[in-house]
């Protein structure tokens, strides 16, 4: 379950806003039983303060998920919000990208009413993965009378309002609204439901790292799909790493590093969880010179780096090989060969060190020098 503050201000409406109608203990509703198949970002929730402040209360639950959020008085300074409301979703999404740091977020424009089917698809596409990465949404909308969220008053409301969860059976919406109107301050609405409410305004929605990757990053990135590939959104802008030689980007769904020598390459699943256990590029194995392949014998699949390689099977999981054990282990035609997949990352023995694999080993004699197989 999450917890979702709530305020003392229930809200009417009027013009661009809702207008405030202070009360002694408005309702604050019940907190919601969020179920395991529903995801839902932890926000800090807040009534608007005024009765055309909605823009700033919208956007300062926004960014309260990844920040702690300036006032709502802050926020309408740098919105421009006046007594008129805040004029066009577009001001939101610059003032998150501001005060986030970063190009994180862009405008969709939704001017015919009734949006298409394609319109709709997008906006869910655009509530999932902003919700999967930790940034709502947040939307400008237009309610008649006709077309309400539960609890608004009788009337045309213009109003915004955050989007914060999603539920991918019922392809329902999850709102936290800073009107409260009635005490709905958060609340469930069909993805038709908040489409329709949409038109002829906008929303801001997270653009899966728009502009937060760059160069040879951002190459490999769209090389590879962008955001509707395995990577999927970035989590983070490009990064220079430790040594102050490469640099990287982590992504839903994996990373890709970069260095002068090696260019940019990907890393993901179970081979990059051993890469990370290694170290990373400041491990033995160093930056990867080459995407994650299939193995020739279409069963596992591996990634070259500066002084390694990590091998993955179903069976058999990932696993490193280095140095002159893996020399050793080319030389007996890779997992092609006798030893098959490697079962364990290098070990130190009494003799050296030693890798294992589905068929033998291979251990590395530190006095001799020599590597040596030994066969199942």
């Amino acid at each position: 379950m999450i917890h979702l503050r709530t305020s003392l201000l229930a809200l009417a409406v009027a013009g661009g806003c809702a207008t405030s109608a202070p009360e002694s203990a408005a309702p604050s509703g019940a907190e919601p039983q969020i179920a395991t198949t529903w995801t839902v970002v932890n926000i800090q929730y807040q009534v608007q303060s005024t009765s055309f402040w909605c823009g700033p209360a919208a956007t300062r639950i926004a960014l309260s998920a990844r920040i702690a959020p300036p006032s709502q008085q802050t926020l309408a300074n740098q919105l421009g919000t006046t007594s008129n409301g805040t004029d066009w979703i577009g001001q939101v999404t610059g003032v998150l990208n501001a005060d986030l740091g970063g190009a994180f977020y862009s405008t969709t424009e939704m001017p015919n009413d009734p949006p298409s089917p394609a319109q709709r698809d997008q906006l869910w596409r655009d509530v999932v993965l902003g919700v999967d990465a930790n940034f709502p949404i947040v939307a400008n909308i237009v309610a008649p009378a006709s077309n309400h969220p539960p609890g608004y008053p009788d009337e045309t409301i213009f109003h915004y309002f955050t989007a914060i969860g999603y539920n991918p059976n019922t392809r329902e919406v999850y709102i936290a609204d800073p009107a409260n109107f009635s005490g709905n301050s958060q609340y469930w609405l069909t993805l038709d439901k908040l489409a329709s409410l949409i038109p002829p305004k906008g929303y801001a929605a997270y653009r899966c790292g728009n502009a937060m990757t760059t160069g040879d990053i951002d190459r490999k990135y769209r090389a590879l799909g962008g955001c509707g590939s395995f990577l999927g959104a970035a989590l983070t802008a490009e990064t220079p790493t430790p040594d102050g030689v490469g640099r990287y980007n982590v992504f839903e769904g994996g990373s890709i590093y970069w260095s002068p020598s090696t260019g940019a390459h990907e890393v993901h699943g179970l081979i990059r969880d051993d890469y990370k256990a290694l170290g990373w590029e400041a491990g033995p194995l160093g930056y990867p010179t080459s995407d994650e392949t299939p193995a020739p014998d279409g069963v596992g699949r591996y990634n070259v780096f500066e002084r390694g390689s990590i091998y993955w099977s179903p069976s058999t999981g990932a696993h490193e090989v280095h140095g002159l054990i893996r020399d050793k282990y080319k030389d007996l035609g890779w997992e092609g060969g006798h030893l098959g997949y490697p079962t364990s990352d290098e070990y130190a023995v009494t003799e050296g060190r030693r890798s294992d694999f589905q068929h033998g080993s291979i251990v590395w004699n530190a006095q001799t020098g020599i590597a040596t197989a030994a066969l199942r």
